[in-house]
């Protein structure tokens, strides 16, 4: 689904399976072993997360690329998101200038949001950048009274800005966060949180998707 955003657009789609695919026990397993391992236990909140504690494997995209570890072109979920990154390749007119079927994972990685936590408003990449194009991510795990995904309207070029409270009301379009949602948008997307307030995490998928230059 198109969704408008300022004078720009982003897609969300629902994956109606999301709590009884084929695969969902293991593929949750893996995330969950991967979010307990020591290197991502004893890492400090990324930058953009504050308030409360965040484990993320931003930092291990090189050595642990989610579409592999979750099997994407075999598991349901995986080829489902795969499906929906393509279509909203196409809805937001990549492939004007792109040849969307040809896509390459950038970096690929896990957040798990504690509560206070939110992140504070950035971008994935800026203008003239080469990759990634666009960002999709997925909610694995969402309890009530998450952190819910913030667009602020923002012209800068700057990557990285502050809380979701310190724009206003009016530059901002908020997107419920939920478990088996899928939210694909331009790289250059500005986003923040809101405040995460459930002692249970919120935990998403993040991938950064290029695509290949149409041939001449």
């Amino acid at each position: 689904m198109i969704v408008p955003i300022f004078n720009r657009h982003i897609c969300i789609f629902d994956f109606e399976l999301h709590d009884r695919f084929i695969g969902r026990q293991q593929s949750y397993t893996i995330i969950n072993e991967l979010l307990s391992s020591p290197d991502v236990l004893s890492k400090e909140n990324v930058p953009d997360a504050e308030g409360g504690r965040a484990l993320s494997t931003v930092h291990l995209c090189d050595k642990y690329h989610i579409p592999t570890l979750l099997n994407f072109k075999h598991n349901i979920l995986g080829k489902w998101i795969l499906q929906r990154i393509l279509e909203s390749a196409y809805d937001l007119g990549y492939d004007k200038y792109r040849d969307v079927r040809r896509l390459k994972f950038h970096r690929t990685w896990v957040n798990k949001m504690g509560k206070n936590c939110d992140a504070l408003a950035h971008r994935h990449a800026n203008e003239g950048w080469t990759i990634p194009h666009l960002v999709a991510i997925y909610y694995l795990d969402v309890p009530e009274n998450s952190a819910d995904l913030i667009f602020i309207n923002d012209t800068s070029s700057i990557m990285r800005g502050g809380h979701a409270k310190d724009y206003k009301e009016v530059d901002q379009v908020k997107v419920k966060a939920k478990t088996g949602r899928l939210v694909c948008h331009d790289a250059k997307e500005f986003h923040a949180t809101s405040v995460h307030k459930n002692d249970l995490t919120r935990t998403c998928l993040i991938l950064e998707v290029g695509f290949a230059p149409l041939k001449q």
